[in-house]
């Protein structure tokens, strides 16, 4: 009996030391907090930091957190305009994104957070109780880049249990963005499924590449860009889209396939439906441009005879925000097709080369393709 209890308060001796011995664990912090009002507070745990500082693209600068005694810096901020915003902390002069949030906007380089801000009615680009497509995550081989690269690959809703074939838009993300960032921060497959449930758009798979070839990315404005783009239009007709075309229900002829893109994505994008008229009928510019110099040198044919031009293209659309960098850029490009005779269609906005441009022309875009 006595063995027994000396047994007793041995054990519950050793499981009090280990639970002691244990480290206690910090309670986590939660951000962003998106408030009623739209407000939001982001918080970030960081004792030993001298200074945090908040970054987002809904503000004009840097704003200073506060510290508690906990070790936790705090802000809130707002009301904030509703859209989806990259946003980032700066600790000690050092960009850190939000540890606490999963949303992560999708980047070669410095990977930053994402925080929606809801308005009162759902924004095209919210997820909506509506009937939803599928993202697949699918890799090809590229002979000529000598590696397996990946895709993204939308399909509408409907697709898995259906047997129609469907025309595809390939949408291509810019200069440092990734695959992913069409879906991730460009929230391309619920802005496509709201159309769609609204009969705003033609259901269609989307293909979302990785456009970075390798090479470097020369400024817009340079005759070297005109190579890189046609790397891509290379991989885009050679691998891309016999694997799409291999794999997927698609309607493979020129009418039925659009190609769009942001930034280094929209002159990929120009380039190659320019360079190979005879496989797309749609495209679709976000915030880009094709110099003069490269469009006479490399497409003379297509600017010789607008009239069989207009008649083959059955959308060109070039939109760009008064504040992007690129504006002077593609507004003098709208001119020079204007002075060509070759028919498009312009859409100036305000903003600046950003994301949330990107998802208002795609919207746009979205309910022209494949209409006849």
């Amino acid at each position: 009996m006595k063995l027994r209890s000396l047994s007793t308060f041995a054990l519950t001796f050793l499981l009090a030391a280990t639970a002691f011995a244990q480290p206690s664990r910090t309670p986590p912090v939660d951000s962003p907090i998106v408030h009623a009002n739209r407000t939001v507070t982001f918080s970030f745990r960081a004792p030993d930091a001298q200074k945090v500082e908040l970054s987002g693209q809904f503000l004009k600068g840097n704003e200073p957190m506060q510290k508690d005694q906990a070790g936790v810096w705090s802000i809130t901020v707002g009301p904030i305009e509703p859209n989806l915003y990259p946003y980032n902390f700066v600790v000690d002069g050092l960009r850190v994104a939000d540890p606490a949030n999963q949303d992560v906007f999708p980047n070669e380089r410095f990977k930053s957070s994402l925080v929606e801000i809801p308005g009162e009615k759902p924004a095209l680009h919210a997820v909506q109780n509506v009937p939803h497509g599928e993202l697949t995550y699918v890799f090809y081989e590229s002979k000529t880049l000598k590696r397996t690269r990946p895709l993204i690959v939308y399909t509408p809703p409907g697709y898995r249990a259906g047997t129609d074939k469907y025309p595809v838009l390939y949408l291509v993300s810019g200069t440092t963005d990734t695959e992913e960032t069409w879906f991730r921060a460009g929230r391309a497959n619920f802005i496509v499924d709201n159309l769609i449930a609204q009969k705003k758009a033609v259901p269609m798979i989307i293909v979302m590449p990785y456009g970075n070839m390798m090479m470097g990315t020369p400024r817009p404005d340079t005759p070297q860009a005109a190579d890189m783009y046609r790397a891509f239009g290379d991989e885009l007709l050679a691998h891309i889209i016999p694997y799409v075309e291999a794999n997927y229900r698609t309607v493979a002829d020129r009418e039925h396939r659009a190609i769009a893109g942001f930034s280094r994505g929209g002159g990929q994008s120009l380039f190659t439906a320019f360079n190979n008229p005879d496989k797309f009928a749609w495209i679709g510019s976000y915030a880009a441009y094709l110099t003069p110099e490269v469009c006479e040198k490399h497409f003379p044919h297509l600017f010789a005879k607008p009239d069989e031009t207009n008649a083959r293209f059955k959308l060109l659309w070039v939109g760009v925000g008064k504040s992007d960098f690129l504006y002077e850029r593609a507004v003098a490009f709208n001119g020079f097709l204007a002075e060509k005779k070759i028919k498009h269609v312009e859409l100036i906005t305000d903003g600046g080369h950003t994301w949330m441009n990107a998802r208002h022309y795609l919207a746009e875009t979205a309910q022209l393709f494949f209409k006849k």
